[in-house]
């Protein structure tokens, strides 16, 4: 009887541990498709435009006269170009993220070798990008692989959240470890709190820099902000979080004056020349978001543009496809700026759905965080999808002049390739964790796992911190 018990039991634990978030994979899901056709159309206009000049051009080269080229360009041109790019990578990313969370076991990727290859490639790429990356409205942000182009910075956000999920549940279990072997031959503390605090912030602090040098500051800072959060969630003692900030600080005014006097001996300029120089196009929109009366009137186009945008759409919005803003008035208005269109042909009613779809995102994103069954598990769901709702919120605040302008795009809905490919390796990891490193029923569990061991050889089960982790999985 105790035997055919276990054996339900058993059954019932298995089988609650098949299958994704529904609730997770369907807001996504929505997401996505919503994002699909609102990317459609806010850009149908300006991928019309460089469809025609890409074709008049290669008809000239060909040999076909001026007077016609125009005509035939217009014929031809392709409104949907851009359209259909950005749906076969989105296809992509979303059956790989499927993929990722229904086949791979979260356990799988739990692996130190894992983190350490994702972190010397993202440095290596953005490294890489300082010197041999490709310029952009006078940035170096981009790197080309063939023909496949992205941006370093959009992989390591994504990055960020994983390497440091892994390194602080990691040294979670080797301060437990630490503990329940007593005091004898323990680390001191200004050694564990190196290794909880310090060390990690170097690290992200390295990408940060390479990010910010491109410069792209809002990708530094989402890098930042993100890291930052994770830190906070993660279990580190308060003693080591005081310590290692204290150890932060030191390296930082050490790191300041030598880089300082080493760049004004060598450049003969002050590095607060260097600042002003680099990031003058930052402090000028910051100037304009502070006093926009003050500023030129290209200064402040883009965000009046946004606002008229926003505003004429009403209730209920033009409908779709009849933005006026996206024809040539509203710059990037399918990129960073698809939020006011998406105002203009739906509505206050259109808006509310986005903002009310990332708040269902974040909410079905943190219930799966809860139920992590361990700390690696919680850290990457929850860190995931907060990385994906703060750069939304973000793009949203930019768009109604809550922040000042920067280039920070709306997930799923902006274009861009690449970085919605990231954006759904994120989800995919958190399906990952609701399907295979979710809590459930842990005592149970535990007894199972117990008589599992023992059946396979009578031996007492390890009590270690990575076997508590790993109750809650399935068994």
């Amino acid at each position: 009887m105790a035997k055919d018990t276990q054996a339900i039991t058993k059954s019932r634990l298995q089988k609650s541990h098949r299958h994704m978030s529904l609730a997770f994979l369907v807001v996504w899901l929505v997401l996505v498709s919503f994002g699909l056709l609102m990317m459609f159309s806010a850009s149908y206009g300006i991928s019309y435009i460089q469809s025609t000049a890409k074709i008049r051009t290669e008809l000239i080269k060909s040999g076909v006269a001026i007077d016609s080229a125009p005509v035939r360009a217009i014929v031809e041109a392709d409104a949907s170009a851009m359209a259909r790019k950005q749906a076969r990578i989105t296809l992509v990313g979303t059956i790989g993220a499927v993929a990722l969370g229904a086949l791979v076991h979260f356990r799988r990727l739990t692996r130190p070798v894992y983190r350490a290859f994702l972190y010397l490639v993202i440095t290596a790429s953005l490294l890489y990008c300082q010197f041999g990356g490709v310029v952009v409205n006078g940035a170096r942000r981009w790197i080309y692989i063939g023909t496949v182009g992205f941006q370093p910075s959009e992989l390591a956000k994504v990055g960020a959240v994983f390497f440091l999920a892994g390194y602080l549940a990691s040294r979670r279990r080797k301060r437990v470890a630490i503990e329940a072997r007593g005091q004898k031959n323990a680390p001191s503390a200004s050694k564990q709190a190196f290794l909880d605090v310090t060390w990690p912030v170097i690290l992200m602090g390295l990408w940060v820099i390479l990010t910010l040098i491109q410069p792209h500051l809002s990708g530094a800072l989402i890098i930042f902000l993100i890291s930052v959060i994770v830190f906070v969630m993660a279990d580190i003692p308060m003693k080591s979080r005081f310590l290692g900030t204290t150890q932060l600080v030191v390296v930082f005014l050490v790191v300041a004056i030598i880089f300082g006097a080493g760049y004004q001996l060598i450049a003969k300029k002050s590095p607060t020349e260097f600042v002003a120089n680099r990031f003058a196009h930052v402090f000028k929109r910051v100037d304009t978001f502070q006093d926009r009366d003050a500023a030129n009137e290209d200064d402040r186009m883009q965000i009046e543009q946004a606002e008229l945008a926003l505003g004429s759409g009403g209730l209920t919005g033009r409908g779709i496809g009849r933005s006026v803003q996206k024809l040539n008035w509203l710059s990037e208005a399918h990129n960073d700026f698809i939020l006011p269109i998406i105002g203009e042909e739906l509505g206050f009613v259109g808006v509310s759905a986005v903002v009310l779809l990332f708040l269902a995102f974040l909410a079905t994103g943190i219930m799966v965080a809860r139920q992590a069954a361990t700390h690696m598990g919680m850290l990457v769901a929850a860190g995931n999808t907060i990385l994906i709702a703060l750069q939304a919120f973000l793009n949203m605040a930019v768009a109604t002049s809550l922040i000042p302008t920067t280039g920070i795009s709306l997930p799923f809905f902006s274009y861009g390739g690449t970085a919605n490919l990231f954006f759904a390796v994120s989800a995919g990891l958190v399906l990952c964790v609701s399907k295979s490193c979710c809590r459930v029923e842990p005592d149970i569990a535990r007894v199972i796992m117990k008589q599992d061991a023992r059946s396979r050889g009578g031996k007492k089960p390890r009590q270690t911190v990575e076997e508590d982790d790993e109750m809650g999985y399935a068994v």
